[in-house]
């Protein structure tokens, strides 16, 4: 996320009763970035139930609230003295959510979604994830009456591209925006494989390279690197060291787009998003 011609979607729900507060979030991102902002909202399309009787205007009643809901955001944006461009649009969500961030260019994609309780918070909402598994940019996803704030930001590393990819976001948000990193890579090796000589100092040995690269492309930015590595399970290590650290952004690597919206469904990044109260960026290695 560049601040230059930076263009910022915010899907807005109108079933979300945080909407308001989720806004004014992304307005003062695309404020701070002076990014454009456009608003879509998506009215599900009525298929209609031969079991009940027919609605003759169906699609009015059914897109009232999601218009609403945009116009809401006017408002808010006119009264911070900003401009927002709103899109309704009805069909798929995620269809038509990934639609206009294709053409609009869009560098970012902001989704709220509802805070829950940690029992409640096993799987992320279909529509999210499949946003983020087709999605041609970064999505961030922001948790109910969570703020977005990047003193401390952390970033998981495995030593794959897409996770240095979201190291180098990580580092570029940094120096955006005054913050340190916190880079961590989970070592997850199974309790027999670990018990086998050699095998978890090999690990140890091959997870240190990608922190050591990354901490010196902070040094050259002059981007303060802290370095970390843990044992344990990927998902349940970053949510635990974030609330340890009392961390503010959690960045993710995924691997790309895919045709397969569903591959990110049980992921590190689902479970990290579906567990953690943090706003967290899901960045996209096209």
């Amino acid at each position: 996320m560049s601040e230059s011609s930076t263009t910022i979607l915010v899907a807005i729900d109108p079933s979300s009763s945080a909407r308001k507060a989720f806004f004014e979030q992304a307005l003062r991102l695309a404020i701070f970035l002076k990014a454009q902002l456009i608003a879509i909202s998506v009215t599900p399309r009525y298929e209609g139930n031969m079991h009940r009787w027919k609605i003759s205007n169906a699609d009015v009643e059914f897109s009232r609230p999601f218009e609403e809901c945009l116009e809401e955001v006017q408002q808010a944006a006119l009264a911070a003295g900003q401009t927002v461009r709103t899109i309704h649009a009805t069909g798929n969500p995620v269809e038509e959510i990934v639609k206009v961030a294709e053409e609009e260019n869009a560098s970012l994609v902001l989704m709220g979604y509802p805070k829950r309780s940690r029992l409640e918070r096993v799987i992320l909402g279909r529509t999210t994830a499949k946003v983020i598994g087709f999605s041609p940019c970064d999505v961030l996803m922001i948790p109910e009456n969570s703020e977005i704030n990047f003193s401390r930001i952390l970033v998981g590393i495995d030593g794959s591209r897409y996770s240095m990819e979201a190291g180098q976001r990580a580092l570029d948000l940094a120096l955006t925006f005054g913050g340190e990193v916190h880079a961590l890579t989970v070592i997850d090796i199974p309790f027999e494989r670990g018990m086998l000589y050699g095998v978890l100092e090999e690990a140890w040995k091959k997870s240190f390279p990608p922190l050591q690269t990354l901490a010196g492309q902070g040094e050259r930015l002059g981007v303060r690197v802290i370095k970390e590595i843990r044992e344990g399970s990927p998902y349940e290590t970053i949510v635990k060291y974030s609330e340890e650290k009392k961390i503010e952004l959690i960045v993710l690597g995924t691997y790309g787009r895919t045709a397969l919206g569903n591959i990110l469904m049980g992921s590190v990044v689902e479970r990290v998003a579906s567990i953690s109260a943090l706003p967290t960026l899901v960045v996209k290695k096209i």
